[in-house]
């Protein structure tokens, strides 16, 4: 079943748990959550370490569209749980946990959202560590999007001069977990395999290398 399908059902099972009548007008959960995906879609930016989106979206209905006994924290915490996991499986970095705030305005049309999204830097909760093989240190995985180097300005600093200062990405995308050598000088490994080119699909256990120093990938 695709990641589409499971979102819908996912909806359609919270929206049986609310009252017969959810919204007034022409507007549903489900509709309401389809839009949303959307403008986060037409939000994404390229970064170096691949596709972004904010993670705090503010969003507008018509009052009419709103009914006045609906439980707005609840929709709003299974709309920001919607987005993200649609992140994860479209590869989104995100930057901090994605929230969702909904509000009336009379003037939005019945039918139709409006919506702005910001950026609020936040920690996120691990879903993984790289754990140094023969070492002391070890870095939580957070983001969807995990970039590994020497800057202090990266996810995880390794700081080591045969370390390139963007030295390779971890990303989940598709349901599955992939590692890309983002050009470093002195090569990523999988397992002992160099990553060129194309993304090479990771897992729990596996040694990832960035130049000399070497990790064991945990996914929790």
């Amino acid at each position: 079943m695709g990641i589409a399908r499971n979102l819908e059902k996912r909806l359609e099972r919270f929206a049986d748990g609310l009252s017969a009548a959810v919204f007034r007008g022409r507007m549903q959960p489900i509709d309401l959550a389809n839009r949303l995906i959307r403008q986060a879609d037409l939000m994404v930016s390229e970064t170096p370490a691949g596709p972004e989106i904010p993670n705090f979206f503010d969003v507008t209905v018509s009052e009419a569209d709103l009914d006045p006994d609906l439980d707005v924290t609840a929709l709003s915490a299974e709309l920001a749980h919607t987005l993200t996991a649609t992140a994860a499986d479209r590869g989104w970095r995100t930057g901090g946990p994605i929230s969702v705030r909904i509000g009336t305005d009379k003037s939005v049309s019945r039918g139709s959202i409006q919506c702005t999204a910001t950026p609020v830097p936040a920690e996120l909760a691990a879903w993984g560590e790289l754990s140094e093989h023969r070492g002391e240190r070890s870095f939580p995985l957070r983001d969807n999007r995990v970039v590994v180097g020497r800057s202090g300005d990266v996810d995880i600093t390794i700081d080591e001069a045969e370390v390139s200062r963007m030295h390779a990405v971890i990303f989940r995308e598709g349901g599955r977990l992939w590692l890309a050598d983002l050009g470093s000088a002195n090569g990523t490994l999988v397992n002992g395999y160099a990553v060129a080119g194309e993304p090479i699909e990771v897992g729990s256990g596996d040694m990832l290398s960035f130049g000399p120093t070497t990790f064991a990938l945990r996914v929790e």
